[in-house]
């Protein structure tokens, strides 16, 4: 048994929390201001080890050096320390009940969060994406993942998303098991699989998310996926990847592990082929695209112009690294006033010929045909639902 477990840090809105297995059971809180924040720490602590350990079983002091973490967070340190002391410990199941979204639903954004920091994590439902993707792979070093993970579960069941939220896992044999057993417990509406490759990658993800979903007493297929296009291989691979399970909801793709992948430089015509590639698959498995993120956020102009790009090619969506993009991107996916114009005209025009029993439509004097009726019908369904929500 190790002599202390150290988890946390000593960043702004974070704490360190030191479990000593073996010791006296105590515990010891440092804050900038003991009168108005020990006595509520002591009481998170003390609740997130009965949870942990109702019958008070666990001997160990814990001390906890604050820097301004919330509730939550210190609950997710605490508890990430205390099982990482006493591995059998079971893991704390907190009971979330969240609003389940479907399967397309509008995701015209998807605004990634690193899963293992508290500084950023403050917040992140507010920025307004469609969808917040706490990611537990690229962003967190490979010594965090285990507290990672349990951070991201506390974050799930503390806040309630207006929209969407999801996890990015590790690959599944990677960590990314363990990723699906622990934040499934605060129910997620889907998770993303980066580096999807083909249809048993898919299937995998399926399996485990079937078997963690059981654990949690949640309906088994209640959670979607995203598998995330990354290498060439994947993207060869996009059309069995994108109808290999029911859960799929969008397919995304990753730029930049792709183009280190095949050796490409980032440019419109090198990712041309593979974003193509992407939303022809997702489109014929009647599934959504999602365009991978821009990395420069200075450039609002930059990103403006590939977002419309990733549009005119048949992309829902894109991602996001900073909230500050979230709103280009929700103007460049959202049909404009005059768009929306015309397809009211065009389904207007559909619904009387066929009242009149005429199969030919046209307006202006221009033929309207199947393609044009279909993408006006999505563009008036995607603008229903944003009103639903009373915002775009």
């Amino acid at each position: 048994m190790p002599d202390q477990i150290v988890v946390g840090s000593d960043a702004k809105g974070d704490c360190r929390v030191v479990v000593s297995p073996g010791k006296a059971s105590a515990v010891e809180v440092v804050t900038g201001d003991p009168h108005l924040f020990e006595r509520g720490i002591r009481e998170v602590v003390g609740q997130t080890l009965a949870a942990l350990a109702p019958e008070g079983k666990i001997k160990a002091a814990v001390a906890v050096t604050d820097q301004g973490a919330l509730d939550y967070v210190i609950s997710a340190r605490v508890e990430a320390a205390v099982r990482t002391a006493f591995p059998t410990v079971a893991a704390i199941a907190p009971n979330v009940r969240r609003r389940p979204s479907a399967s397309d639903a509008p995701r015209r954004s998807r605004l990634y969060a690193p899963g293992n920091s508290p500084r950023i994590l403050v917040g992140i439902e507010l920025h307004g994406a469609d969808l917040v993707l706490v990611d537990l792979e690229d962003s967190v070093p490979p010594a965090e993942k285990s507290a990672a993970r349990v951070l991201v579960k506390h974050l799930l069941a503390a806040i309630d998303f207006p929209n969407e939220v999801w996890v990015r896992i590790n690959p599944l044999t990677l960590g990314g098991a363990d990723d699906v057993r622990e934040v499934l417990l605060a129910r997620p509406h889907g998770v993303a699989l980066p580096k999807a490759e083909s249809r048993d990658d898919v299937a995998a993800l399926a399996k485990e998310l079937a078997k963690a979903e059981m654990a949690a007493g949640a309906r088994i297929g209640s959670t979607w996926s995203m598998p995330i296009l990354e290498t060439g291989k994947g993207v060869l691979h996009a059309e069995e990847i994108a109808a290999a399970d029911p859960r799929v909801a969008l397919v995304a793709f990753g730029a930049e592990d792709f183009t280190r992948d095949v050796g490409a430089r980032r440019t419109p015509d090198a990712l041309l082929f593979a974003r193509s590639m992407i939303v022809a698959a997702a489109k014929a498995a009647d599934v959504q695209a999602s365009d991978t993120v821009y990395g420069n956020v200075d450039d609002e102009a930059g990103l403006a112009a590939e977002s419309k790009l990733a549009r005119d090619l048949g992309f829902d969506g894109k991602g996001a690294i900073h909230p500050a993009q979230v709103p280009v991107l929700h103007e460049a996916f959202t049909p404009s006033e005059r768009e929306m114009e015309e397809a009211r005209a065009i389904v207007a025009a559909a619904e009387e010929a066929e009242a009149r029993g005429v199969g030919a439509i046209a307006i202006g004097g221009k033929m309207v045909d199947r393609p044009v009726l279909e993408r006006a019908r999505r563009a008036l369904k995607l603008a229903d639902r944003l009103a639903g929500r009373g915002k775009t």
